[in-house]
């Protein structure tokens, strides 16, 4: 599990992904130099070596090809006493005639393949790596005739640790440029996605609502102009906004009066004397308006909200206690339907500062809508429970559930699950939306989990006094 939360942030963070590709990319330079200073390295060293090897081996075989007798061999020996290489002198059937070290048979194994008949300098054994010498060969020249020959043995055991030793300063470097580009890589990564990093918590704010957010522009390339336009979209929808409140407000102050005057003059048609049809009439008009009244309140409402002129009365009131006042409310209209309603209180008294008005509207509308989707015999469980420095009221009813793909609009303003906006299946779309801004405006949550065919719980979450 926490592997695949390891890979999970990996994979979701472009500041890492940026860094690792970074990193590999200077892993990779950094390879390829290693490989190519190793190789040159090698090859430098090896070929100074053979050279060095065939120079002597040649230059001895030229002195005693000049003076091939007993002093000149024991002065070729006693040059080499004392240096890196050994020298074996072979006469013209291969046999040793004087050596600067004891011969030893991993030496004779080489010396049967020395060749008296090729006139130049011969490489027997070029392998660094796995053998025990490197070993040249010079011919021996008098009269025109070979007559012995000269075998330099150049000991593979330094060379083996010369190259342990590169190895090992290359892997160190390598370490440490990998701890240097790696610190670097995500400096300059953190660099670059900062801007986006502060552009994606703008524009989440933004959806939030919080339309004031700006985002400092800072140059003129690409990521400036995204900043500038995301400022940009920010104050066009503040305005936007700010028209649609003023709107809504002015539109529900101009129908308020002229709806009261309708649902009152239709009040007194129904208390006359007229025919049985035009009190109908009157009843029906009187219904609508109240219906209309009440939209054109919420409306109202929802706007002021959303302005920040809306008042609340804070206090500091139980939460018990404005539960119990909504549910005897509600009790009523559901005793009508047939539903039940079964509470469990907390098992202390939890206390927090709202509107005592406003929290039990929110509380109405929420038992409201469950008697409105849920069928006779069904029940409502209502909850309060303390989580830490809050406490919660959780609404859970055994109702037909909400749609997976509705829930995350379920508070909008006017949208209704029920497309057909049928009056007898649903309200005006607003109670919701309304009391997600005054759960809110208490510094609240108001969290939807719903199923289809086995329910829905309204979770309300407000800090504790």
């Amino acid at each position: 599990m926490k592997i695949n939360a390891i890979l999970q942030a990996v994979r979701n963070r472009v500041t890492i992904k940026l860094g690792l590709l970074l990193v590999s990319v200077f892993l990779l330079i950094i390879f390829l130099i290693g490989h190519l200073l190793y190789s040159l390295f090698l090859s430098f060293y090896l070929s100074h070596i053979k050279e060095e090897l065939i120079q002597r081996a040649q230059s001895h075989a030229n002195v005693l090809s000049d003076h091939f007798e007993s002093l000149t061999i024991n002065h070729v020996i006693r040059m080499e006493k004392n240096s890196n290489q050994m020298v074996v002198i072979l006469d013209q059937q291969r046999r040793v005639i004087a050596s600067s070290e004891t011969v030893t048979p991993l030496h004779r194994q080489y010396l049967s393949r020395a060749d008296m008949k090729k006139q130049e300098e011969t490489a027997i054994e070029q392998d660094w790596d796995t053998k025990p010498f490197l070993v040249f060969e010079s011919p021996i020249h008098q009269d025109g005739r070979i007559v012995g020959t000269v075998m330099m043995f150049n000991s593979t055991t330094p060379i083996r640790q010369a190259v342990d030793i590169l190895r090992g300063m290359l892997v160190i470097a390598g370490i440490v440029a990998v701890v240097i580009v790696a610190g670097v890589s995500f400096i300059i990564s953190r660099m670059i996605v900062r801007p986006l990093l502060t552009m994606k918590k703008a524009t989440g704010n933004i959806a939030l609502g919080n339309y004031v957010t700006k985002v400092d522009v800072q140059g003129g390339d690409e990521i400036a102009q995204l900043a500038a336009s995301i400022n940009h979209m920010s104050e066009q929808i503040r305005f936007y906004q700010k028209q649609r409140n003023e709107f809504l407000a002015d539109i529900g102050h101009e129908l308020r009066t002229p709806l009261t005057y309708l649902k009152g003059y239709s009040e007194i048609l129904m208390q006359s004397h007229g025919s049985s049809e035009h009190v109908e009439y009157a009843k029906t008009i009187y219904e609508q308006s109240s219906r209309l009244q009440r939209l054109v309140q919420d409306l109202f409402d929802l706007a002021r909200m959303e302005q920040g002129t809306f008042s609340f009365q804070m206090e500091c009131l139980s939460l018990e206690e404005s539960v119990i006042e909504a549910l005897s409310l509600a009790e009523i209209s559901m005793d009508e339907k047939g539903i039940y309603l079964e509470y469990t209180p907390p098992p202390s008294s939890l206390c927090i500062m709202g509107d005592r008005q406003r929290i039990g509207q929110v509380l109405l509308n929420i038992l409201e809508n469950a008697r409105r989707y849920i069928s006779a015999g069904s029940t409502v469980f209502v909850t309060i429970e303390r989580e830490e420095e809050y406490a919660s009221i959780k609404i859970r009813d055994t109702g037909p559930g909400i749609p997976e793909e509705d829930i995350p609009y379920i508070t909008e303003r006017l949208y209704r699950v029920e497309k057909s906006r049928s009056q007898s299946t649903g309200g005006s779309g607003l109670g919701l939306a309304i009391s997600k801004e005054i759960i809110e405006k208490h510094n609240g949550r108001l969290i939807i989990q719903s199923k289809q065919g086995e329910g829905t719980e309204f979770c309300i979450t407000l800090p504790l006094k």
